[in-house]
């Protein structure tokens, strides 16, 4: 069996799912010693990135200090509430890579400062709220001394979410990123490696599929795009099947890491969309065990955090692609 580098990351953040500059609360992260005791378990080492407004929460920082001790803290920045606060609250701003460079450098160093101040440790790795990274996003992380990102989502297009970033044509290997270009194309000596999530979709050629789905991205055909789903690894909106059946396509391809992810509000009823019950967070927490037991049962994974996979294969050649 093929070894494959296996990362978890939690976006760990305030429970406020709908962004909001005010009234910010924690209350998640009290769930946080629980689904760290499924990761020592499962042998996972996880990958927190964390929000200014967890961070200077006293309480939600130590419960995030103890559950981080097997795995990484790393940076997670929500521009509308992330100091200093000089833009107008308008959803386009929610949205990074849209601000002015200097105020984007200035939001990245008051969380740095902020992460610093509580764990101790400088982050080595980065995620941008909802994925919203640009050029000028990956020159602040060059100037703040981050080494990693992990904000691409392959084949995913933002753009009609409040003028997001596209990610069509990404790689699904980790690769490098240089200041001023395109956070697509790899750059030979970039100074900041990408550490993609996972995504594709449910049959091969991906690229074919690729151009299908979004030529039926269209009123009155969009129902069509079941043809071919488009699955991010994630239990927050794929089934177990469906992670599994990517997870196989992506080995396929000679993908040497794959990346589950999901929301720290999942972890308590009610607060994301994707867990409205109790029952609904156990069905996650299930799902969880079985996508990792079920594929550790096909694959060999060496469960490893986000700087720990940029660190093995940044710059390898991805091998030739074998069937899973």
């Amino acid at each position: 069996m093929r070894d494959v580098l296996m990362v978890v990351s939690i976006d760990t953040e305030e429970d406020n799912w709908y962004h909001s500059r005010r009234d910010a609360t924690v209350d998640n992260i009290g769930e946080l010693p629980r689904l760290a005791s499924l990761f020592e378990g499962l042998g996972v080492r996880p990958t927190y990135f964390t929000t200014y407004q967890v961070a200077i929460d006293p309480r939600a920082a130590q419960l995030l200090r103890e559950a981080g001790q097997s795995g990484e803290i790393a940076a997670h920045l929500h521009p509308w509430n992330t100091p200093p606060l000089t833009e107008a609250f308008l959803p386009g701003n929610s949205m990074l890579k849209n601000l002015p460079a200097a105020l984007q450098l200035a939001k990245l160093q008051s969380l740095t400062a902020a992460l610093q101040r509580t764990f101790g440790v400088s982050p080595r790795s980065f995620r941008a709220g909802r994925y919203g990274l640009g050029q000028d996003t990956v020159a602040a992380l060059i100037r703040c001394g981050y080494e990693v990102d992990s904000s691409v989502t392959p084949f995913v297009s933002w753009e009609e979410f409040d003028e997001g970033p596209t990610f069509v044509g990404a790689p699904l290997n980790i690769y490098r990123l240089g200041a001023g270009r395109d956070v697509r194309q790899p750059a030979e000596q970039g100074e900041l490696i990408e550490v993609p999530l996972s995504s594709g979709f449910s049959r091969r050629p991906f690229t074919l599929w690729d151009r299908v789905h979004r030529a039926l991205d269209v009123p009155g055909l969009r129902r069509l795009r079941g043809l071919c789903k488009r699955t991010l690894l994630s239990p927050e909106g794929a089934s177990v099947a469906d992670m599994l059946s990517l997870s196989c396509r992506l080995l396929e391809r000679g993908v040497r890491h794959l990346q589950l992810t999901l929301h720290s509000p999942s972890l308590k009823p009610g607060l994301s969309p994707f867990t409205p019950t109790a029952g609904d967070v156990a069905r996650l927490y299930a799902m969880i065990e079985e996508y990792l037991t079920r594929l550790s049962q096909s694959t060999s994974l060496t469960c490893v955090t986000v700087s720990e996979a940029a660190e093995r294969l940044a710059d390898r050649a991805p091998p030739k692609a074998t069937a899973c």
